[in-house]
């Protein structure tokens, strides 16, 4: 049967329906890579081994179909529109979406009858956007003419060099800027080089890559990809720069990182096992040993105080110094000087210091 001869009417036959002008084999490996009956894709390799055939053959077989699939629909304007419409969407988005973004995008847009997964087989069949498959470096992708593999392979491995050397993340905008400046030299007639949204769209493709809060790194770099609950507790405590009742932390995770849901008992398991980073302040409030908190029992604070401050201290002076560490009352701190007079003497009335120091009173 002449596949160009044969007229399909999108808006009354599904896109399962056109395969049937498909060889038999052709309708098996886009049914089963694309996910048109179950929704889930299956690899052409898995495809492969369980109907007897190499991998490269079910290849050459999903390339026919495409060909044969895109000539079936080639002349109809709901396959025009949706291509159009996906060739603007790259535009504006810097000429380069991940796979799962691209499809999202054209899904929310709410105008096309068609299921994820059949946008998706029109997008790949057409060939005038770019479809990259997904390899060691990069995701899977959809780009955009003057835009072209090769390049953007050497841009993540400059990428992926960059921060092996520094070790470190770096400032989202400034580091785009590095990238401005090192690539749109070679290369003045892509303009989408000179669109941030390229660079931001970009990062995203990068398997080895991550930005997060306005910063770009390596994906095992902590501060852009804090993985554990440890480091996630660790974010919440920089980010809102002050000590948190442990009860508070969860919700505050989830306005960083809603993936899933976090328990109370969870977080304080966290803070209590992990002493050396995060200290009890008292109350069930946490705070983060590297603000200087050095936490412990409040008659070892209130001495630790007075050897800083090197002078006799009034109780309201002490205490307000210790609340930064602990929450306590001036009566608790009273009573802690009172109790260890092997610790601390009083020098004058509600002034104290350390016992055996000599106070500027007794120096004079």
């Amino acid at each position: 049967m002449d596949d160009k001869k044969i007229k399909v009417d999108i808006d009354s036959t599904n896109i399962k329906d056109i395969l049937q002008y498909c060889k038999p084999k052709e309708q098996l490996v886009l049914c089963k890579k694309f996910g048109l009956l179950t929704g889930k894709e299956i690899p052409l390799q898995r495809i492969g081994q369980d109907y007897n055939m190499t991998r490269e053959r079910v290849r050459q077989i999903e390339t026919q179909a495409l060909m044969r699939f895109r000539r079936l629909i080639v002349g109809n304007d709901k396959y025009v529109k949706v291509l159009e419409e996906a060739k603007k969407t790259l535009d504006v988005s810097g000429g380069l979406l991940s796979e799962e973004d691209m499809i999202k995008k054209m899904v929310n847009k709410g105008v096309f009858k068609f299921s994820a997964q059949e946008l998706k087989l029109i997008l790949v069949s057409d060939f005038d956007i770019n479809y990259l498959k997904r390899n060691k470096l990069l995701y899977k992708a959809f780009y955009k003419d003057p835009l072209f593999e090769d390049l953007l392979t050497k841009m993540t491995l400059f990428v992926n060099n960059y921060f092996e050397k520094t070790g470190e993340s770096e400032d989202l905008y400034e580091f785009i800027d590095k990238l401005k400046a090192e690539f749109q030299p070679q290369h003045p007639n892509i303009h989408y080089l000179n669109n941030t949204l390229f660079y931001t769209n970009f990062f995203n493709v990068i398997r080895g890559a991550k930005t997060f809060d306005g910063k770009v790194g390596l994906q095992d770099f902590a501060d852009v990809n804090p993985k554990t609950i440890k480091l996630k507790i660790m974010y919440v405590l920089r980010k809102v720069n002050k000590p948190l009742h442990f009860q508070e932390i969860p919700s505050k995770i989830m306005e960083w990182f809603p993936s899933k849901a976090i328990k109370v008992t969870t977080v304080h398991n966290e803070l209590v096992k992990n002493n050396q980073t995060f200290v009890n302040m008292g109350l069930g409030i946490y705070g983060l040993r590297e603000w200087g908190i050095q936490g412990g029992v409040v008659k070892d604070i209130i001495a630790r105080i007075l050897k800083k401050n090197a002078r006799p201290m009034t109780v309201k002076e002490i205490s307000k110094e210790l609340l930064k560490e602990k929450m306590v009352s001036p009566n608790t701190v009273l009573l802690n000087l009172q109790k260890y007079k092997d610790m601390f003497e009083r020098v004058d009335k509600g002034v104290y210091q350390l016992k055996g120091a000599k106070s500027k009173k007794t120096a004079k």
